[in-house]
């Protein structure tokens, strides 16, 4: 497309979907650690998908920048955002388990995938090269809405685990208590940086190819669990309860991925 259909100033609204890898970065003190009877956390790695809207306006550089030409710097632009997607959360610990006629050290891994999560937040946009190119800066929230987020659980020795009476693998829901609902925060804080290319379609509409990274930094303030794994750490841990608060433990995640969307400017 021309040249022609640069984009100088206004009103810019815009529907993207997301395609997310993800990797959790637990964090938990030894205290913490020590309450739930574990020698290591560790994350995993997934995937999520998530749509969103955008609305901003884009402040040219012809006017609010000294006249300067839109070739190189197009101008800069506020945004706000809201969308709703998909997330995940995984990880693994170690432990030392008692099986009766002696112990055992097993590595359990657990991954957890929420629907929906609903992400907000606002943003600038730095444009060049006649609004082709844009670097971004979003930073806002999410919110686990999921009463019942699926999960995956397994070990590194099930012959050994099904010895206390559980069996894995295991896939099924976490129920959300109330006492969850009342206690356990559902929100975190994300920080986004983003580079995408406009690639005009017509005078008013582009189609939108970009990248990104997202770090998102998520306290909940106690653990949660299927009743199965819960029972392991009983047989290390008998004073260990769901309602026992984890004040250390922060589930943060780095996301990485590519955004597809239209872009309408008016």
């Amino acid at each position: 497309c021309s040249f022609a259909y640069a984009f100088d100033e206004g009103f810019i609204w815009a529907l993207k979907a997301n395609f997310n890898g993800s990797a959790t970065m637990p964090s938990i003190s030894k205290e913490d650690l020590d309450k739930i009877g574990a020698a290591y956390m560790k994350g995993g790695v997934g995937y999520t998908m998530d749509g969103e809207a955008e609305l901003g306006y884009l402040f040219g550089s012809e006017k609010w920048f000294n006249g300067m030409s839109p070739e190189k710097f197009s101008g800069m632009s506020v945004f706000v955002s809201i969308g709703v997607g998909s997330g995940f959360a995984g990880q693994s610990s170690g432990a030392e388990y008692d099986l009766g006629n002696g112990s055992a050290k097993v590595d359990m891994y657990i991954n957890v995938n929420y629907t929906p999560v609903i992400n907000f937040g606002v943003g600038t946009k730095a444009y060049f090269l006649n609004s082709r190119l844009a670097l971004g800066l979003h930073i806002g929230g999410r919110i686990i809405a999921d009463l019942s987020p699926e999960y995956l659980a397994y070990s590194s020795d099930d012959e050994q685990i099904s010895q206390m009476g559980a069996e894995l693998p295991e896939i099924g829901e976490i129920i959300v208590t109330d006492f969850m609902i009342k206690n356990m925060n559902p929100i975190m804080f994300s920080m986004k940086l983003m580079l995408e290319y406009n690639q005009p379609v017509s005078e008013r509409v582009e189609v939108v190819l970009g990248a990104y990274t997202r770090f998102n930094i998520y306290s909940p303030g106690y653990i949660s669990m299927p009743k199965s794994l819960f029972k392991l750490i009983e047989t290390v841990r008998p004073k260990f309860t769901l309602e026992t608060p984890l004040k250390s433990y922060y589930i943060n995640s780095l996301d990485f991925g590519l955004t597809l969307g239209l872009a309408f400017k008016g």
